[in-house]
């Protein structure tokens, strides 16, 4: 049976942003990894050339196919139909030629952080571009992206770095097959990982709002300063400090949904001095203000 009849994904007619969250910050963290996403973009033949020269990036590069399909060149000819994806290392030059009278793709440029030696294996130390069927999984998280890139807002940009995540470690428990490791000191490992992120947002969490320090979550967790601040960036990917503020963040959001808060009481409790300054801080990190943030929610609920 000719594959590109076996599985055909319901794009929609409606039409989307070729571009996602162009000026957003898509990294997230988990328990295993940290995803630094460079661009994610559904791309449409009609509106955008596809076929490219030889060329290679300084991330990794992801290609999903919705309709259509494209041809990718390295050392060996990859044909990918819809629902295929392929995944190209970083440095790996490559060349794409359009094979449809239309196509739409979903490409999302990424690099990993993590601690797990089977993901930093698959995703660092592979050198070669790699072609898979997407699983069904799969297909369901590329949907949502789609349908997501058409109401793009603060809490959409959120749940497409949650989507995008979640797509990254699809693909390393699709290509895992072909990685072997000590699965027993790979399961040490991640236990003592795990107990420490647990620990050090526990703590977080109970006193961001009480100006908490890179001493005190030290102390919290009987390390020394410099442990902890290494651990942070190994486990988190960021600096203890930015850690701090996104789950200050964080709780401050779910204070502007509950609306039994007024701005200034959530301003009060988050330790700022005035609703200006609290303000000011909020639209820093998010680019909106807590009144825009609040209305947008409720519109949407």
């Amino acid at each position: 049976m000719d594959k590109r009849k076996m599985y055909t994904v319901d794009t929609g007619k409606g039409r989307v942003n070729n571009s996602i969250l162009p000026s957003m910050n898509l990294s997230t963290a988990s328990d295993v990894m940290r995803s630094n996403v460079s661009w994610c973009r559904v791309v449409n033949s009609d509106e955008e050339t596809m076929t490219t020269r030889e060329h290679k990036h300084m991330v990794h590069e992801f290609h999903y196919i919705y309709e259509g399909g494209l041809r990718f060149c390295n050392e060996e000819t990859f044909e990918c139909h819809p629902g295929d994806y392929i995944f190209i290392p970083s440095g790996v030059p490559h060349s794409i030629e359009d094979i449809a009278p239309f196509t739409r793709k979903l490409v999302i440029g990424f690099d990993i952080s993590s601690h797990n030696e089977i993901i930093n294996k698959i995703f660092n130390e592979t050198r070669v571009p790699l072609s898979r069927p997407g699983t069904p999984a799969f297909h369901e998280l590329a949907r949502a992206l789609l349908h997501k890139s058409s109401t793009i807002d603060l809490t959409t940009s959120v749940s497409i770095a949650c989507i995008v995540h979640t797509l990254l470690l699809e693909i390393a428990d699709s290509l895992a097959s072909n990685i072997s490791v000590d699965n027993k000191s790979h399961r040490m490992r991640e236990s003592e990982d795990s107990q420490r992120i647990d620990q050090i947002l526990s703590f977080i969490n109970e006193n961001v709002f009480n100006s908490v320090t890179i001493d005190d979550v030290a102390k919290a967790v009987s390390l020394s300063t410099r442990q902890t601040t290494r651990i942070c960036h190994r486990l988190f990917g960021c600096s203890l400090n930015k850690l701090i503020i996104q789950v200050r963040l964080k709780q401050i959001c779910t204070l502007l949904i509950d609306s039994k808060y007024s701005i200034s009481e959530i301003a009060e409790i988050a330790g700022f001095s005035s609703p200006y300054s609290f303000s000011r801080h909020f639209s820093h990190y998010t680019g909106t203000t807590p009144s825009a943030y609040r209305h947008n929610y409720e519109i949407r609920h």
